[in-house]
């Protein structure tokens, strides 16, 4: 049976593909900026789609893995879920081709792998925490890292345990975290706290905001 980490290094492999084709068909186009943001938008999103499938598979099979491994008794094949992100990958890759209308190739490049491997992640994330809330032995899902910024540490800390099935999995562009189901036969330690669920919500007040940025400090 496949790890955590194994299934996450696995990730990031699917992921580095996907940056590599994109950056190289990059590097092949010609012509002029309107062409070449063009020739993107149909490039990235098609890689992105292709390697989606292999993301979300892979997360499948993990979840099944893992669940095999805490032996529910009750019966549940978990799915692989892409969700249609066609317009928001459009609109993502037109921001990363805008350095090229100023003879900026490189930081188009760069921003053009942030797009992909978020996107191209997201998939394997998605498929954990919906096959969590259709399975009716998952407890909940908890964050595999192995380093990363202070915002990944802290949300992974403590091998902590997001039970509130509205959570969300927080991702920064280059992030290379994973998520791993819990099933209610384990022994699964602690919930995440207060400001774990708080820094997973897509949207903070300021005050929010500045609260957990002095947590980071003072505790990452």
């Amino acid at each position: 049976m496949t790890t955590a980490l194994q299934s996450k290094a696995a990730l990031q492999l699917v992921t580095g593909a996907a940056v590599d084709a994109v950056v190289s068909a990059l590097g092949r186009l010609s012509g002029s900026p309107e062409q070449q943001r063009a020739a993107l938008l149909d490039i990235a999103p098609s890689v992105i789609g292709h390697y989606s499938d292999g993301s979300s598979a892979l997360a499948a099979d993990f979840y099944d893995d893992e669940r095999e491994r805490a032996a529910p008794p009750k019966l549940y094949i978990a799915e692989p879920v892409v969700l249609d992100r066609t317009e928001k990958i459009r609109r993502a890759v037109a921001w990363a081709s805008d350095p090229l209308f100023v003879g900026e190739p490189e930081k188009t490049a760069g921003r053009l792998a942030e797009v992909v491997n978020l996107e191209t992640a997201r998939p394997y994330r998605d498929t954990i925490l919906t096959n969590r809330r259709r399975d009716p032995s998952a407890a909940g899902w908890r964050r595999v890292t192995n380093g990363g910024c202070k915002l990944c540490r802290m949300l992974a800390d403590r091998g902590a345990v997001y039970i509130d099935t509205t959570a969300r999995f927080a991702a920064h562009a280059s992030c290379k975290c994973t998520a791993q189901p819990v099933f209610s036969s384990d022994d699964y330690g602690d919930e995440a706290n207060v400001m774990q669920y708080m820094a997973s919500k897509a949207r903070r007040s300021p005050q929010q905001q500045a609260t957990l940025r002095e947590y980071l400090n003072a505790n990452y």
